[in-house]
């Protein structure tokens, strides 16, 4: 009765904005378009899980797998699938220490934590 109906469904990222809680940390809040199987997206934000900054990063246009209840347009990251995209991949300060490792001038190697859509073909 007082719980809701949660089911699997996608996310795209439209926007994203940090809120500074100290001056060393603080959160993201994302802007994005839920989908629900064959129903029509819906717009809402997501913040942040704990410990999340760690697993992956997420860009405008990215989209991550999240649950919703379609009837209140509400959504959460899905925490089990959200886990499983940033295993086994370096953390920030991995690839802090790579790239202090190259000359000056190279460019830094692609962060692979971040989720970002596929190129558009047009």
């Amino acid at each position: 009765m007082f719980g809701r109906d949660w089911e699997p469904a996608t996310a795209k990222v439209v926007a994203k904005r940090y809120h500074e809680s100290s001056g060393t940390s603080g959160t993201w809040e994302f802007l994005v378009d839920v989908t629900v199987g064959e129903s029509p997206p819906f717009r809402t934000s997501l913040k942040q899980p704990p410990l999340m900054s760690r697993m992956l990063e997420l860009d405008e246009g990215a989209t991550v797998p999240v649950l919703a209840d379609l009837r209140r347009q509400k959504a959460k990251f899905d925490h089990d699938q959200v886990k499983s995209l940033g295993r086994e991949v370096p953390f920030q300060k991995d690839r802090f220490e790579e790239a202090s490792k190259q000359p000056p001038g190279t460019v830094p190697p692609p962060n692979p934590n971040s989720i970002e859509s596929p190129p558009s073909d047009g």
